[in-house]
């Protein structure tokens, strides 16, 4: 019983208002009540004034109702659209189409004068019969627009929902990225200094030999506390308050160098981007170098950047690896990062990939 309850709210309301169906609704209505005032003019030429002029009758309350409603879908300035709302704007609607109606009938007296009556007189009976109407009418031309309304509600939410789940994935990312840099720096690092120190104190043994290899020893490791590490440390976490895009860029070529061929060219006007807009480039070409190492693989890859005019870029990415049947490809992690920079920096991508012709991806931005 409660479930029928339900839905016979439901289908009482509420609904979205649409102005054209409802102007269009009333005049067809209205006009074929007055259809019958046609037949008092000669047939030919002679109709076409009074075709116009029931038109006018009948378009006249049609559209104060459906200029109401669009008013009130626009302009409605109250929280909720609730069924008791929904009967009370439907309840103000119904009491202007009553209001005007004398008037377009006093028009129709004066212009199409007849003895028909194809106006039932107004009363609260009436009111109330055809307040009714409108609701059952409502339900049956709005209900298909409920439903496409409530579904492109829900999908605006599940959007909502996927821009947050994908602006929450880069930075998880990034907060991985930052612990395992602060890991490098503060523990491995340390250690290495320690170990460099302990190698020094072994200098004064009274082999030469061993003293050379404790030297050798001693300037590689500072090497990759000076060094490697620092540039690790970039890598995971770039700063780009201190450095550059394209130095930062330079880091990755020699992390991929003993592995991967890469040519780049970079338009030295990236640099001037802000840090969060340089970052999320950085992370899509790191992702596009790991795909192409990991999924190629590939023996070479070329990379450009470009300002095409004032504030718009282009990113290209292409290797020579084995390429990809498009409609086989399975999104990874390493795609969904790259989806969600494009979306957080508003750009649009396009991958041109088949199998034997390497892979190719280009991206546009606005920054």
């Amino acid at each position: 019983m409660i479930t029928i309850s339900k839905r016979l709210l439901r289908f009482i309301g509420p609904y979205p208002f649409n102005p054209r169906l409802i102007f269009i609704f009333l005049t067809s209505l209205y006009f074929s009540r007055y259809m019958p005032l046609i037949l008092t003019k000669p047939v030919g030429l002679a109709r076409i004034p009074a075709y116009l002029v029931i038109f006018i009758a009948a378009a006249f309350p049609s559209g104060a109702y459906a200029f109401g409603a669009m008013l009130f879908e626009k302009y409605r300035f109250w929280k909720s659209n609730t069924l008791p709302v929904f009967l009370l704007e439907v309840l103000f609607l119904q009491g202007i189409f009553f209001a005007l109606l004398p008037i377009s009938t006093s028009f129709l007296d004066k212009l199409l004068p007849s003895d028909q009556e194809l106006i039932l007189p107004l009363n609260p009976i009436l009111f109330l019969s055809s307040l009714i109407f409108a609701i059952f009418s409502f339900a049956v031309s709005h209900g298909s627009e409920r439903r496409i309304s409530e579904r492109l509600k829900r999908a605006d939410e599940l959007a909502l929902k996927l821009e947050l789940d994908a602006e929450k994935l880069v930075l998880s990312d990034e907060a991985v990225r930052k612990q395992t840099s602060q890991f490098l720096h503060d523990k491995v690092q340390s250690e290495l200094m320690v170990t460099a120190m302990e190698l020094k104190s072994a200098k004064g043994q009274p082999r030469d030999q061993v003293d050379l290899v404790i030297s050798r020893a001693i300037d590689r490791l500072e090497s990759t506390r000076a060094i490697d590490i620092r540039n690790l440390v970039q890598i995971l976490t770039p700063n780009f308050e201190d450095g550059k895009l394209t130095s930062s860029i330079e880091l990755l070529k020699r992390q991929y160098g003993e592995s991967l061929k890469i040519e780049t060219a970079i338009d030295p006007s990236v640099d001037l981007l802000t840090e969060n807009q340089q970052l999320g480039l950085f992370r899509i070409i790191e992702q596009c170098l790991l795909n192409s190492f990991v999924h190629g693989p590939a023996a070479e890859v070329k990379i450009s950047l470009r300002e095409l005019s004032p504030g718009n870029f282009s990113l290209t990415v292409e290797d020579d690896g084995p390429g990809v049947v498009l409609a086989q490809i399975k999104a990874g992690v390493g795609s969904a990062i790259i989806d969600s920079w494009l979306k957080i920096l508003k750009g649009r991508k396009e991958i041109i990939s088949s199998t034997g012709n390497g892979y190719r991806l280009e991206a546009r931005f606005t920054l």
